[in-house]
């Protein structure tokens, strides 16, 4: 199976959209770091060599009248989801088919393992001060993904990377990098197994 030519075009579709500009006293991303990614990202997808994870991972500064973050948000988000249907596609296409459910049930098992956790403990608290998020948003979240993996609700990958959760101080908050690494996880399975 190889990559189809609308597949090919969505994929330089995303990479040509460019976020908007905040205005001149708000903050957005840092217009050269967005700039440089976006012209990597440009070069480097179509050769193969740009991977879904890295554009996951890619974090930017913050600057006044910098690039307004959520337009930023979707372009990334859109490369990612076509990032993640070609590696599919040529996965299955080379015969990895059994590799592409293994990498599923893995995805799967620690998502369910996650939300098989009791409400209240389902990441470790924050340490003294530190910001953390408030269990109750994120186990509503995990809920409602139980849910959505058991047929009874339907969330799309942007649903999750909408989400917000409202901060909490100390050991009251759950840490923050293991709860965003586990909505990056959710999100790839979504994006790359879809029904």
């Amino acid at each position: 199976m190889t990559e189809t030519a609308g597949e090919q075009a969505l994929l330089q579709h995303a990479l040509a959209r460019r976020p908007a500009r905040t205005g001149r006293w708000r903050t957005g991303y840092c217009v050269e770091d967005v700039d440089a990614f976006l012209e990597h990202a440009g070069r480097s997808a179509p050769a193969g060599t740009l991977t879904s994870a890295q554009v996951r991972a890619v974090g930017f500064a913050s600057r006044r009248g910098g690039y307004d973050i959520e337009e930023t948000d979707d372009v990334l988000a859109a490369i990612e989801d076509q990032l993640v249907r070609r590696e599919r596609t040529r996965a299955l296409g080379a015969g990895q088919s059994a590799r592409w459910a293994e990498r599923a049930a893995a995805l799967s098992a620690a998502i369910y393992g996650r939300l098989g956790e009791p409400a209240g403990d389902r990441f470790p608290r924050e340490r003294r001060l530190r910001r953390g998020y408030r269990p109750a948003d994120v186990d509503d979240l995990c809920d409602l993904l139980a849910d959505h993996l058991d047929g009874r609700e339907h969330l799309t990958p942007e649903d999750l990377r909408r989400v917000l959760f409202r901060p909490s101080r100390g050991r009251f908050g759950y840490r923050e990098g293991p709860v965003d690494a586990f909505v990056d996880r959710v999100v790839e399975l979504l994006v790359a197994f879809e029904r």
